[in-house]
């Protein structure tokens, strides 16, 4: 089973950016949450994804707990873009882990969340989700 979701939350094509990537990185993409400052919505969750929690409701939870923490990813933004002057807008942010890379893309204040097999290409990713929303 998995879920799949239309977005309705932010205001750029988070539909279109799950389709490119689900095109371009097919089973290697686990999971894809649209979100801003107060909520988010989850868009597509594999299989694999649900297994790690006792129901979907658990995942849900979970995911609001790590809502909380969300403001981060736009003070950090805004650090990157003020310390940075020159160096453009921050576009994403990628965290390697052991068993997964987690990638959130920005747009103004809103995001895309989506998590990938290690050893996938996330530059060609965020750059297709980029194209995908334009």
């Amino acid at each position: 089973m998995t879920i799949s979701n239309d977005s309705s939350l932010v205001s750029f094509d988070a539909d279109a950016a799950v389709a490119v990537l689900k095109d371009r990185a097919s089973n290697s993409v686990h999971l894809c949450v649209e979100y801003d400052t107060e909520e988010f919505n989850t868009l597509f969750s594999d299989q694999m994804t649900l297994d790690l929690y006792a129901s979907e409701r658990e995942m849900v939870d979970h995911f609001e707990e790590v809502l909380s923490y969300v403001h981060v990813d736009f003070m950090e933004k805004d650090l990157f873009e003020d310390v940075f002057r020159d160096a453009g807008a921050v576009r994403s942010f990628a965290t390697y882990m052991q068993h997964v890379i987690l990638v959130r893309v920005l747009i103004d204040e809103e995001g895309l969340f989506f998590t990938v097999d290690p050893g996938s290409d996330v530059t060609a990713l965020v750059e297709a989700v980029e194209e995908a929303v334009e």
